[in-house]
């Protein structure tokens, strides 16, 4: 399929203590038990472009890329994890999230939270072993809204392709694509401490845990009150 006009492109690489490895296999999980649907966390609000996506495309899809650099350590060892627990949608509507998805990031006790989001992605096709035939290069790409280049520190960007494509520039794989479907976009909210990530643990049980200790609200965070920034 060629690369569409208008989409979501999120790197990907080591976050919240886990390898990219272990974060699509426990991704691929939440894909199967939820018949497609999976949630991909990320730390840049950008309701605001998602809704203009929606205005130029019916069909809205999100495209993955590795991350070229070094895991920093902030990435690879954090301080803590934390899992968030509910959301809401772009209008600031309550969303609830499944049963079987679990939303991960990492946590520093010693800083103020920092917000975190979610794509709300959905594909037929497995998220393992799908192959990077397609390729991007970030200066073929603008910002949908403002139309600048994407910044080095964009990791998710809404964006659409340049009219006139480079030459001889850097290029990034393109290893899955998804299709962005209902609410397309979310808050997260009130997170829950876990535990060290515990790479041959069991996923199933840490999710049911995690929701376990969400009712019972054992794990809650005291949460700020802030100002929605979507």
């Amino acid at each position: 399929m060629p690369i569409p006009a208008c989409f979501c492109w999120t790197r990907f690489g080591t976050e919240a203590g886990q390898l990219i490895e272990q974060i699509f296999d426990r991704k691929e999980q939440e894909r199967a038990a939820n018949r497609g649907l999976f949630f991909w966390g990320i730390g840049n609000s950008i309701g605001p472009s998602i809704a203009e996506l929606l205005i130029r495309t019916e069909r809205p899809e999100v495209l993955f890329s590795p991350i070229k650099s070094t895991p920093r350590a902030v990435d690879s060892s954090p301080a803590a994890v934390v899992a968030w627990s509910s959301a809401e949608t772009l209008s600031g509507e309550p969303f609830r999230l499944p049963a079987s998805s679990l939303i991960t990031s990492r946590h520093d006790p010693d800083a103020e939270r920092e917000a975190r989001y979610a794509l709300v992605c959905f594909t037929p096709q497995p998220l393992l072993n799908t192959g990077c035939e397609d390729k991007i290069a970030p200066s073929d790409l603008r910002n949908l809204l403002t139309g600048r280049p994407v910044g080095a520190s964009q990791v998710t960007a809404v964006v659409q392709r340049a009219e006139t494509a480079s030459v001889g520039t850097q290029r990034y794989s393109v290893c899955i694509r998804a299709n962005l479907v209902s609410p397309y976009f979310i808050r997260l909210r009130d997170p829950l401490l876990l535990g060290k990530p515990d790479q041959d643990s069991d996923w199933g049980k840490t999710v049911r845990k995690v929701w376990e200790d969400r009712i019972s609200g054992s794990s809650r965070m005291s949460v700020p009150k802030s100002a929605r920034l979507f």
